[in-house]
């Protein structure tokens, strides 16, 4: 089912298009006429190329036509500069055009015409547009690089809207490469430089993305403050696109946290303000949130309805991914009536789309859906089969999210040494022009020598507070690998013991059971791998030196289990993540914690993480 439009307001949107189209005529038609009057190449060049702005929208083969006369005017009189805005041009104009190799092609010869004519601001922005070709087609590593080069060159033309532009998409990359703590610290850069310029429509762009940060790693409270601030911002502007968009994912995040009745309303305007846009993709999201919304409600006949006309908008877009979650939205909804055999209609038309895309996250969801269907229409041969296949895609995704936190981490330390080993040269150039000063004043032999005591001692202060920098961040980086280490075996833990416990319930109703108890044994030997808590002891020990030999001292009779315990304690753990990691209940922990504080003779009033932090 399309959206439905009303046929009044498609009048409105030709009558309003029409007069549009009408202005832009007389603009056209009053740019011909300077062209026609003037003898000067260049002055008709330039104008050529406002011509072919005004047309990229409505007339492509004008456009070029357009172009073409700029870049033979521009090439007959040598104008090297006019050249360079030229292929700038005709950059955008086969961008929009979808050939983005030819894009690409003009936007570097636009960059090399700049730095012929030594106009490397000029070439810094138009290489940034090359990081955004880059990013678009998952090339991070070049578009970052390229941020990095341009970033100095802004700093020292002090151009502030280029420089944040380039911190937002450096916040960009950063989230595609699942790493959000670099991507938050970049974005809020952005937002920091425009705030100062007041630029009121980046400064929603900054805060919207800095809203999906947190609502992509399930920060919904401040998510929604975030986007509440972002929208504001576009609606003071009169961006009606944006405040659509961001109304959309503002609902998402309200639907998590259960403010049904407010994300409702959020949806309402996002879909009042998409269909008078005809933002398509739009419409189809806010179907697919009503969908999540009325699913949350119980309401399982509305949430069909929606996820259905968010799959066949999403489908006249052709946008597969959002296809195949449609189609896991449908199948999970069916299987919540208890329409199972449909619910798995849904399922295997999603699969199919998930294998094309080779998507692992669409698979493993798909998988386990699946299995648990399958699992309600007493099929557990295949329900195993199912939630193997399942465990295996998560585990890989699992172990490349570890790999990217390490990654981050990696790379917020080496960000950190060079930032600090920049404060360093720039603190020896500032000793070097005092030294200059003292030596260029004649001030004497007897400054001179004073001069050279005091350069031995300062850089032997240097090496030091140098020295310590480097220690200070490799210990800062050691306890950040030893968190997401900790983290890691935590929730490896706890996904092991769901996948345990669902393997149990199926083996009840399984006539052969050999399979589950496969299954299960295999699961009991990775929830007792001592290797995964010696690689944890290991990280431990390089953090806090002499720990575990301090305790032993103090208390001989300490066992094995409870030193473990005591390091956990020591990293200021929740309880729930002590138990994952120790693979005990909850419960266990508290008794545990009861029976180590009677062993160490800690008064009631008295806190055993005091202690533990103290050692």
């Amino acid at each position: 089912m399309k959206p439905y439009i009303p046929c009044a307001f498609l009048f409105c949107l030709c009558l309003i298009a029409n007069v549009r189209g009408q202005e832009n005529q007389k603009k056209i038609d009053s740019i011909l006429q300077i062209i026609n009057q003037t003898k000067i190449d260049t002055v008709a060049a330039r104008n050529y190329l406002e011509l072919s702005d005004l047309t990229m929208y409505n007339d492509q083969n004008k456009t070029l036509e357009y172009l073409e006369k700029a870049q033979a005017l521009y090439q007959k009189s040598k104008n090297d500069k006019g050249v360079a805005k030229l292929y700038a041009q005709k950059a955008n104009y086969y961008y929009r055009l979808g050939k983005i190799d030819s894009a690409r092609r003009y936007l570097k010869s636009s960059v090399d015409k700049s730095l012929k004519l030594g106009d490397t601001l000029r070439a810094s922005v138009i290489r940034h547009n090359i990081g955004i070709l880059d990013h678009y087609q998952g090339n991070t590593e070049s578009a970052n690089a390229i941020m990095d080069e341009n970033i100095p060159v802004f700093n020292k033309f002090k151009d502030s809207v280029h420089l944040g532009n380039a911190y937002l998409l450096k916040g960009k990359i950063g989230m595609t490469n699942g790493f959000f703590n670099i991507a938050l610290q970049e974005t809020q850069k952005a937002l920091k430089i425009h705030k100062a310029l007041n630029d009121e429509f980046r400064m929603a762009e900054d805060l919207f993305q800095i809203g999906t940060i947190y609502q992509t790693t399930q920060d919904h409270e401040k998510a929604i403050a975030i986007f509440e601030e972002s929208i504001g911002y576009y609606k003071k502007i009169e961006n009606d696109q944006s405040v659509a968009q961001a109304l959309n994912y503002l609902a998402d995040s309200k639907i998590k946290l259960k403010q049904l009745e407010s994300a409702e309303k959020d949806l309402d305007e996002a879909l009042a303000l998409s269909e008078k846009l005809e933002y398509n993709a739009n419409i189809a999201r806010v179907y697919s949130n009503k969908g999540l919304l009325e699913f949350t409600r119980d309401a399982y006949t509305e949430a069909i309805l929606h996820f259905e006309s968010s799959l066949v908008t999403w489908e006249t877009i052709g946008s597969p991914y959002n296809e195949a979650t449609s189609l896991l939205y449908l199948g999970r909804t069916y299987k919540k009536q208890g329409n199972l055999n449909k619910a798995m209609t849904y399922f295997d038309k999603g699969l199919e789309i998930g294998k094309d895309l080779g998507d692992p996250e669409i698979l493993a969801k798909v998988y386990l859906a699946k299995a648990e269907t399958l699992e309600g229409l007493k099929d557990y041969q295949e329900a195993l089969t199912n939630f193997k296949k399942n465990k295996s895609i998560s585990d890989s995704i699992f172990t490349l999210n570890r790999t990217k936190a390490t990654e981050e981490l990696k790379t917020i330390y080496e960000t950190e040494k060079k930032e600090q080993q920049i404060v360093l040269l720039e603190q020896e150039a500032k000793v070097s022009d005092l030294q200059k000063l003292l030596l260029g004043g004649g001030l004497g032999l007897s400054v001179l020598v004073f001069g050279f005591g005091f350069y031995g001692v300062r850089q032997k202060l240097k090496r030091n507070k140098a020295e310590k920098a480097k220690v200070d961040a490799e210990l800062a980086f050691k306890r950040k690998e030893l968190t997401t280490h900790a983290l890691h075996l935590a929730k490896k833990n706890e996904v092991l013991e769901d996948l345990k416990q669902k393997a149990k319930e199926l083996k009840q109703n399984d006539a052969s059971k050999n399979g589950y108890q496969q299954l299960i044994r295999t699961i009991d030997f990775d929830l007792q791998d001592d290797n995964n808590w010696k690689n944890f002891s290991r990280y431990f020990e390089e953090v806090h030196k002499d720990f575990n030999s301090n305790v032993k001292a103090r208390f001989p009779n300490i066992t094995a289990n409870e030193l473990r315990l005591l390091a956990l304690l020591k990293m200021n753990l929740s309880s729930k993540e002590i138990a994952n990691i120790l693979n005990i209940s909850q419960e266990g922990i508290k008794k545990a914690r009861y029976r180590l504080r009677k062993k160490l003779n800690i008064a009631t009033e008295d806190s055993l993480q005091d202690l533990v932090l103290s050692l």
